[in-house]
């Protein structure tokens, strides 16, 4: 690959990361309702996910997924049942938000919420088709055959570093506003509001054809 492919290649992926989804609402949502030390676990395992993606490409699965109806609609509807899973379990935990105001979290439970935290990030990333189809658009424009898996994984790298970058920086930005709603009124209309449009998410992801 040239410097100019990937630069071209950086651009792209940095546009693409800034426009709103399932992966930003979950930094989001988890850097105002949690802490930071649990959106960076949201954000490894949305990184995580890419160097996956990258490694599907590269080995043709993605070009499986887009052909065979039946795998694409295999991994649409686990997305789409995880999304709306998701969506479901921050509108219990808004209405238990309202019902008990105790918010203490225990070093245990909060290395267990890490964890589960991480593993949110690497679902809602690796779960979502559109990634798969971006990768088999995407990267045959830029690899070369005769180095098909080591340009697929440098690409995802990239991939992975600009959109890590940029899920910092929200981290950061959100961070100036936790203090205003720290309130558990506040935590819960968050929660709700997140919770809602994880449904949508689900629901567009849903309506996605290949």
């Amino acid at each position: 690959m040239s410097i100019a492919d990937i630069l071209t290649f950086a651009s792209l992926v940095f546009f693409l990361a800034i426009i709103p989804g399932p992966n930003a609402l979950l930094i989001l949502q988890t850097s105002l309702s949690q802490d930071k030390k649990q959106a960076y676990a949201n954000i490894f395992g949305i990184t995580l996910a890419f160097y996956i993606h990258a490694s599907i490409s590269a080995f043709g699965l993605s070009y499986l997924f887009s052909t065979s109806s039946l795998a694409f609609n295999i991994l649409k509807w686990l997305g789409v049942a995880y999304l709306i899973w998701l969506g479901a379990t921050n509108l219990h935990s808004a209405l238990k938000t309202r019902l008990h105001t105790n918010t203490s979290i225990s070093a245990e439970k909060q290395a267990k919420n890490l964890c589960n935290n991480f593993v949110k990030g690497l679902l809602t990333n690796l779960l979502n088709p559109k990634i798969i189809l971006f990768y088999l658009a995407i990267f045959p424009q830029f690899v070369h055959h005769s180095a098909l898996l080591k340009d697929s994984l440098v690409l995802g790298s990239l991939h992975a570093f600009i959109v890590a970058s940029w899920f910092i920086l929200v981290v950061a930005l959100a961070g100036q506003f936790k203090n205003r709603l720290n309130a558990p009124r506040s935590k819960s209309w968050l929660k709700g509001i997140s919770g809602s449009l994880f449904i949508g998410f689900g629901i567009k992801l849903a309506l996605l054809s290949r």
